[in-house]
């Protein structure tokens, strides 16, 4: 499988290059956007907006042994950049949820609400969840949720992936040093 340019030294982590296709090792899967809880000021448009980064976990995931200490020395770094990410997305997962929650509760109501004014009775739990399950806004609401969990999820294996890394580097470079010693 041939090489794809990525990241600093256009290198992928050796099981990604050998086992996955190249637009899949390319794809949204291990790249995507992050829309951020943090703000910017924009001046153009004279307010505060969220700020949308591109994440890429694939470079972060290789261990070179020719580089090995320097790569352990920028783990703590990478380690709390891909904190703060992921408590980001984790905060906009709450956010989608509350959202969605709020929605279901307004489409409720005015199902309900019209139910009882055309019929002069509470609708039936089925048709109301029916008809409420069919409104455009909640679906969306539903989706953006989805997708903010999806994210989170993503980012907190990233987070496992590096605790990983940290314990096999160690291991790795005390290796490295027996051999050196016995040399």
């Amino acid at each position: 499988m041939p090489k794809i340019p990525h990241g600093k030294d256009k290198r992928l982590p050796t099981w990604i290059q050998e086992n996955l296709p190249p637009e899949l090792a390319t794809s949204t899967l291990f790249r995507f956007l992050v829309k951020l809880q943090a703000t910017e000021y924009d001046a153009e448009q004279e307010k505060h907006v969220r700020k949308t980064v591109e994440v890429d976990i694939i470079p972060d995931l290789d261990v070179d042994m020719e580089i090995l200490e320097h790569q352990m020395a920028d783990l703590p770094s990478q380690y709390a950049f891909w904190s703060a990410v992921y408590s980001e997305v984790r905060l906009g997962v709450a956010v989608a949820e509350r959202k969605l929650k709020a929605r279901k509760a307004q489409v409720t109501k005015l199902v309900a609400d019209e139910f009882r004014r055309e019929v002069g009775k509470t609708p039936p739990a089925d048709v109301l969840k029916t008809v409420v399950e069919a409104d455009p806004r909640l679906n969306e609401a539903e989706m953006n949720f989805q997708h903010a969990q999806m994210q989170a999820g993503k980012l907190y294996h990233m987070l496992e992936a590096l605790k990983m890394k940290a314990e096999l580097s160690r291991s790795l470079l005390g290796l490295k040093k027996q051999e050196r010693d016995n040399s």
